[in-house]
């Protein structure tokens, strides 16, 4: 029967792929032979079951491979070598970062803009990787509702694109009393 099931398989995958996907059909087959008993063509079933499992290969290859395709297409997931900021971006963020409590600005920087891992930032610092986890999810809290606060209308409300300027970001919050009260 293995022979049979791998023959069956040979022609319909990658040769790197035959020994795995046999093996899947020979342990669904034993995990199941209350099922291949009470079949009235246990041959037919069998070879159902391998008809499934060379499909589901196939579903799971397209799955991994659109999955690939979005991740590598991913714009947000740039290397660290390469300079994304092409708009000032970075300096509108720094601005609002340097508003924040020296605290956050530490982490946010070190964590978000400088790249350093959580657990190597906990090593270096003493401090305990949940901590860290909590420290930093507060700080980015806190900048995005400093960003919200200051910046409460984006380039879709009012039709005109901003995204460029980073002067109407960076300028937006110079005075607090163009805030949103209670928000800063």
């Amino acid at each position: 029967m293995q022979k049979g099931l791998h023959r069956f398989v040979f022609r319909r995958l990658p040769q790197e792929a035959v020994d795995d996907v046999v093996a899947d059909i020979l342990e669904t087959i034993i995990r199941r032979k209350s099922d291949l008993r009470s079949a009235s063509n246990p041959s037919a079933w069998i070879y159902a079951v391998a008809r499934n499992k060379v499909s589901d290969f196939y579903r799971k290859q397209g799955r991994e491979r659109t999955a690939l395709q979005a991740l590598n297409n991913d714009p947000t997931l740039l290397p660290h070598d390469k300079k994304g900021d092409t708009h000032g971006l970075d300096d509108c963020v720094m601005g609002f970062i340097g508003r924040l409590s020296e605290t956050d600005q530490t982490i946010l920087e070190e964590i978000d803009i400088n790249g350093t891992r959580q657990t190597d930032f906990a090593n270096q610092n003493a401090i305990a990787l949940p901590t860290v986890k909590a420290r930093i999810q507060r700080a980015r809290n806190r900048l995005r509702d400093r960003l919200i606060a200051c910046c409460p209308t984006g380039s879709e409300d009012d039709g005109e694109d901003n995204s460029g300027d980073a002067t109407t970001c960076k300028g937006a919050c110079d005075n607090t009393t163009s805030c949103v009260p209670g928000r800063i």
